[in-house]
């Protein structure tokens, strides 16, 4: 879920990257984080439970109409055709690399390097993904794909739409909702309230709370885990979160003092 490293954040580390000498060290803070992800036999088991477990209740959640995951789904939606909705980063694409290169290289993350990134179309896919999304495609239900990326569905040369026709995962582009190039909010809950607005949501996956339901990044850590209790019961039958330690909306949650936010 790229687009959660936070704007601010994002523009930040833009402006350091640009006005530094270029880096050539090592940088250790995100070894740890991305080696579990690219290394762990802990990590791999936990993304295909999690799909596991999603395609033991897919069935059913098609079947019944009154099934939805959607926050924005309150009535009207019955008769509506079902889809599961999914984030991409981290959720259907694997972009570990992108974060070992940084790790390695000693940089920063910034929109041009991703944006590079994009174009290599390098990503991998998250196991127990692919599979999934052929039995949900297979169980009538429309995969559908809400990512911060800035993409052009419309585009047939998108880096976007490439990489995921590359990795032969079922993509149409009506059905892949990009943030705009010069959008500022990561927020998803209109494109989310598009697709409710024509599919019955009856999955969603993500990499974080804010695939699932908009939480404002000043809300600090300990009070986004208390909001997460109103959600509880959607947890690994509605709602499908996957691990991601190397960013994500949590690391600005938990404000810059890092060690003062260590609970010992």
């Amino acid at each position: 879920m790229n687009c959660l490293r936070g704007l601010a954040a994002a523009l930040c580390a833009a402006s350091a990257f640009a006005q530094s000498p270029s880096a050539t060290n090592p940088r250790y803070e995100d070894l740890n984080a991305v080696l579990w992800m690219q290394r762990s036999v802990e990590y791999t088991g936990v993304t295909i439970e999690t799909y596991r477990t999603a395609e033991r209740t897919l069935d059913r959640a098609v079947r019944d109409k009154h099934w939805t995951a959607a926050l924005e789904q309150t009535s009207g939606y019955e008769d509506l055709p079902p889809a599961v909705v999914l984030d991409l980063d981290e959720t259907v694409l694997d972009n570990s690399a992108f974060e070992a290169r940084l790790t390695a290289s000693g940089r920063r993350y910034t929109e041009q390097a991703w944006g590079k990134w994009l174009t290599e179309r390098r990503a991998g896919t998250v196991p127990g993904a692919l599979r999934f999304l052929n039995m949900a495609l297979a169980a009538g239900a429309a995969p559908v794909y809400i990512t911060n990326r800035v993409c052009n569905s419309a585009d047939p040369d998108d880096p976007t739409l490439g990489m995921l026709r590359k990795l032969r995962i079922p993509v149409s582009p009506e059905r892949l909702f990009c943030r705009e190039k010069n959008g500022d909010s990561f927020d998803k809950t209109a494109r989310r309230s598009m697709v409710a607005h024509h599919y019955r949501i009856v999955m969603l996956f993500g990499d974080d709370i804010t695939d699932f339901t908009w939480i404002a990044p000043e809300v600090r850590s300990d009070d986004r885990i208390k909001l997460l209790t109103n959600y509880e019961s959607l947890l690994g039958e509605r709602w499908f979160m996957f691990p991601n330690p190397m960013y994500g909306s949590w690391e600005q949650a938990i404000g810059k003092d890092k060690l003062k936010a260590l609970r010992q």
